[in-house]
């Protein structure tokens, strides 16, 4: 008997609908892991230009590198760069810290169906165990949805540019005119990781 295989993934993606993960929801989550994802893959060769490394024949630096790392050295820029273009690229790593941290939520946390509104979670810490790693939110109402795949998009149109920076003349300047994109992802990221405490505050 020939297994029916979209049939059986609908029956898995109904699964979620009935936690309220709606075919809405799913498209954006998808949407948004893919836009990371070309942030981040873009990065890598943005940290070579930033650098000013050619790997041809070599391994990369950035291969055995934390993410984090990688967004520390995006933040750093380059000293041929104007401070503005500088200023940018610090805003767009300390945004990639906070989505970084949003996604790696999304992707490796445990779902939370608490009625209509699911969520994820990760390193909770529910057996009582000790890590060194934060525990992590991921909330994914449609609208913050919205805000981490414009935020991710901007990010990956940051590192477009800087990939190509000393190549095109016409990049710092754009990345330069960024800078109000740039600073809005950083607000939403920031509000994308620090929801919870921030929903605990009177003032949110």
């Amino acid at each position: 008997m020939v297994k029916n295989y979209e049939e059986e993934s609908f029956k898995v993606i109904s699964r979620f609908i009935a936690l309220h993960l709606t075919p809405e929801r799913l498209m954006k989550i998808g949407a948004f892991v893919v836009c990371y994802g070309q942030f981040e893959t873009t990065l890598e060769r943005a940290l070579w230009t930033l650098r000013e490394i050619d790997v041809k024949g070599v391994r990369p630096f950035t291969e055995k590198l934390p993410s984090d790392k990688w967004f520390e050295y995006l933040g750093n820029g380059n000293d041929k760069l104007s401070n503005e273009c500088n200023t940018v690229l610090n805003l767009a790593s300390l945004a990639a810290i906070d989505l970084a941290d949003y996604r790696n939520s999304l992707v490796h946390g445990y779902l939370l169906p608490l009625g209509d509104k699911p969520s994820f979670m990760r390193n909770p810490r529910w057996h009582g165990e000790l890590r060194n790693k934060r525990t992590g939110d991921a909330y994914i109402e449609e609208p913050l949805l919205d805000l981490a795949i414009i935020s991710g998009w901007t990010l990956f149109r940051v590192v477009s540019l800087t990939e190509k920076i000393f190549e095109d003349e016409s990049a710092e300047p754009s990345i330069v005119m960024l800078e109000n994109e740039v600073r809005e992802a950083r607000s939403c990221t920031n509000e994308l990781r620090h929801l919870r405490s921030l929903m605990n505050e009177e003032k949110y």
